[in-house]
């Protein structure tokens, strides 16, 4: 039961992250809301990391390294996520996410961190042809209707592919320092880096269309996604086998799609729903050679 609710919670939270960035965009600016999104994170983190009693100190030489993974995990990340949700779909958003392991795999045989596997580039390419779809219907309806979409799932695939190259460099420093300490440090750094951003939005910031499915919207974000969302996942790796936890929250954009039509009102055209199940079906292939490549090790 312990296990159900706990893979229930990460898919649904995951899920539920651009329904929620959808819906609160419409209501406060991007930048801003990225800025309280991970201000209140980042002190909800630092409060836990003084009570477990952790000390800051880290190697002079790692600095650089994690202001790096800061930068990446919010300013850049984070400008590319609200800004192009906010011109895109929720839908889109999700299963652009799900393509964040075959970005990772990718950045990781590019820097030698895996070995090529023929198999699961030939999984990695249905989810590009899957991608593809979405794209260009995407590219055909900005054109006959002057909408930003198709520029939305361009920042959105900007959003993926940085969150992914966050994931595959952090992990030096998590096997050095442990998952809690780097992303608390990298969550401040990126909040720092981050400051410019907001000075630089704040004409834009009011709160004067917020309602309550916002700040609902909002707590989910910071708080269940950003705060806890870490906590509960590195508290599932200790009796939930990682490869397995992969494979289930891999549902996430399913459930993504089905409250953006529900709570939304997106529509789900034929080439959306033939992108998507492509894509789907490519990341639900790749995982299930990764779960091979673990059990023949």
């Amino acid at each position: 039961m312990k296990k159900f609710l706990t893979v229930l919670y990460l898919t649904f939270s995951a899920g539920l992250t651009p329904v929620a960035a959808k819906y609160v965009t419409a209501e406060i600016s991007p930048l801003s809301l990225a800025f309280f999104r991970f201000g209140l994170a980042t002190v909800l983190l630092f409060i836990f990391f003084k009570v477990k009693g952790i000390s800051f100190k880290i190697d002079r030489k790692d600095i650089l390294y994690l202001v790096m993974l800061g930068a990446l995990c919010i300013p850049v990340n984070q400008f590319f996520f609200l800004v192009g949700i906010k011109m895109s779909t929720a839908s889109n958003s999700g299963v652009m996410y799900a393509l964040t392991p075959m970005i990772a795999y990718l950045i990781s045989i590019y820097i030698k961190n895996e070995k090529y596997n023929f198999k699961k580039l030939i999984t990695i390419s249905l989810t590009i042809i899957g991608i593809v779809i979405i794209f260009w219907e995407s590219l055909l309806q900005s054109l006959e209707q002057q909408s930003n979409l198709f520029l939305g799932n361009i920042l959105l695939f900007f959003a993926v592919s940085s969150w992914a190259i966050y994931v595959t460099l952090s992990k030096k420093m998590i096997d050095k320092y442990g998952s809690l300490k780097t992303s608390t440090l990298a969550f401040i750094a990126g909040m720092i880096l981050f400051i410019p951003l907001f000075i630089y939005d704040l004409p834009n910031f009011n709160l004067d269309k917020l309602t309550f499915g916002g700040v609902i919207g909002f707590i989910h974000l910071s708080v269940f996604v950003a705060f806890l969302g870490y906590f509960i996942y590195s508290y599932s790796t200790k009796f939930i086998k990682i490869s397995t936890l992969a494979t289930l929250t891999n549902l996430s954009p399913i459930v993504t799609i089905v409250f953006s039509y529900f709570l939304l009102g997106e529509k789900l055209s034929v080439y959306f729903i033939t992108g998507a199940s492509i894509t789907i079906l490519g990341v639900f292939l790749t995982q299930f050679y990764s779960d091979k490549e673990i059990l023949n090790d």
